[in-house]
C-alpha cells in the first residue's frame, strides 16, 4: 500500500509536471497563435494521455504474454487451490503497481482537468479500475487481472493520436486542416477497429471465463464474487462508450469529420491567446 500511494503520487507529479513544463509550451508553439488556451490545455491532456497508454502498452507486451499461464484461460484458474495463482514475478508486480497508481493519480486529475461530457463514467471506470486491481492482488486473481490490463490500453493510443491531429487542424485552418483531419479521420478508424476487437471482442471472454470457467477449478467466496462484478460494470461502460464511437462513426460518414463526442464541456468561445 505504501509502495502505491508513493507510485500515485510520482505518477501524478510526472503527468503534471510535463505537462506544465514541457508539453503545455511545445503544444502553443505547435497550435499558433490562433489557438486558445484550452485548446493548448486539450492538446496537451491527449499529449500525456497517449504517453501513458502507449507505455503501458508496451510494458504490458512484454510483461503478460510471457507469461507461463497465459494461454489457454484454464490456466488463469487450474492453480488457485495449489496457491500458484498467488505467486507473482517482480515484472508483474510493477505493471501492477504501477497500472494501479497511474488511474488512482488519473481519479485526481479528472478533478482538475476540463470537464469531458462523460466525466462521470470516467472516474467510474478509474474507481472500478484501481479497486478490481487492489482485489485481484489480494485475492489471488492476478492473473486475469493482468489480461484485463493488457486489453485495455492500446486502443486509446490512436484516439488520442486522432484527437491531436484535430487540435492543430482546427488551430491552423486552410490547408493544414484538411491535411490534419484527414489524419485524425484514419487514426479514429484504426481506434474503432482495436476498441471492437479488444474491448468488445477479447475483453467479453474474460468475463465469460471468471463467470463460467473460473468456478470449475475453485468455489467462489467473496473476493471472487467482487472481482466478477467490477469485470462486468467495465464491460457496460465499453459497451457504452461503443455506441459513442458508433455516432461518430455516422457523423464521419455524413460529414466527412470525425468528432470527439466525449469531448469538453466547457465553454469554446474563449479568446483566440494574443501574441505577447
Amino acid at each position: 500500500m505504501l509502495v502505491f500511494l508513493l507510485l500515485s503520487a510520482g505518477v501524478f507529479f510526472v503527468n503534471w509536471g510535463l505537462r506544465k513544463a514541457v508539453v503545455e509550451p511545445l503544444a502553443a508553439k505547435l497550435l499558433g497563435a490562433k489557438s486558445t488556451k484550452s485548446k493548448v490545455q486539450k492538446f496537451a491532456q491527449s499529449c500525456m494521455e497517449m504517453v501513458f497508454y502507449g507505455a503501458f502498452t508496451v510494458f504490458g507486451a512484454l510483461v503478460v504474454p510471457g507469461q507461463t499461464w497465459f494461454w489457454p484461460s484454464k490456466l488463469w484458474w487450474s492453480d488457485y487451490k495449489s496457491g500458484k495463482m498467488l505467486f507473482v514475478t517482480d515484472a508483474l508486480k510493477a505493471y501492477y503497481l504501477l497500472y494501479a497508481a497511474r488511474y488512482a493519480q488519473g481519479i485526481v486529475s479528472c478533478l482538475i482537468e476540463h470537464k469531458r461530457k462523460d466525466f462521470w463514467e470516467m472516474q467510474m471506470h478509474h474507481i472500478v479500475t484501481v479497486s478490481l486491481i487492489g482485489i485481484s492482488y489480494a485475492f489471488g486473481w492476478n492473473r486475469v487481472g493482468a489480461v484485463v490490463m493488457a486489453l485495455l490500453d492500446p486502443a486509446d493510443v490512436p484516439l488520442h493520436v486522432a484527437k491531436q491531429f484535430k487540435y492543430v487542424g482546427d488551430a491552423r485552418g486552410g490547408k493544414t486542416q484538411k491535411i490534419m483531419q484527414t489524419g485524425a479521420d484514419i487514426f479514429f478508424v484504426v481506434f474503432m477497429l482495436l476498441f471492437a476487437v479488444m474491448r468488445l471482442g477479447l475483453y467479453p471472454y474474460v468475463v465469460w471465463s471468471s463467470t463460467f470457467e473460473g468456478p470449475r477449478h475453485f468455489q467462489y467466496g467473496a473476493g471472487a464474487y467482487a472481482c466478477v462484478t467490477l469485470l462486468f460494470v467495465l464491460l457496460g461502460l465499453q459497451v457504452y462508450w461503443f455506441a459513442l464511437i458508433l455516432k461518430v462513426a455516422i457523423k464521419v460518414i455524413t460529414s466527412g469529420a470525425a468528432e470527439d463526442v466525449r469531448s469538453d464541456d466547457e465553454d469554446e468561445e474563449d479568446e483566440p491567446k494574443k501574441k505577447k
